[in-house]
């Protein structure tokens, strides 16, 4: 229940800004999802860093972040040259999702001039 509500967060923030991020050959970038679940089972959305903390400030910081560190170099080395994917040993990563076509980015994406603009306005006296 908890799973697919993390899953589809992750999917839809990242489809979010498909078209703003440059594909660079021979890199990958790295976030951080932090994510909260009430008592209803429900799944937030916290934040996403870009450069996540990677300190071992906490019992459970650190044993995570010594499993991420374990198992990234299987991701970023193993994974892209693996024959066959659903064999290659991915630690505890899991493709989630896989986009069937590369999303174009816009020509314009740079000119585009965005402005808020607004009256005050002004109750009754």
């Amino acid at each position: 229940m908890i799973w697919p509500q993390f899953q589809r967060q992750v999917v839809c923030s990242l489809e979010s800004v498909q078209d703003m991020v440059e594909a660079r050959k021979n890199s990958f970038e790295f976030l951080g999802y932090d994510f909260m679940v009430d008592e209803n089972l429900k799944v937030w959305l916290i934040e996403i860093n870009s450069s996540p903390s990677m300190d071992l400030s906490t019992h459970v910081t650190n044993r995570l972040v010594k499993l991420v560190l374990n198992d990234l170099p299987k991701v970023i080395l193993d994974y892209p040259k693996a024959k066959k994917k659903s064999q290659c040993d991915t630690g505890g990563f899991i493709l989630c999702h896989k986009n069937k076509m590369q999303v174009d980015r816009p020509q314009n994406a740079n000119l585009i001039n965005l402005a808020l603009e607004g009256k005050k306005i002004v109750g009754p006296r």
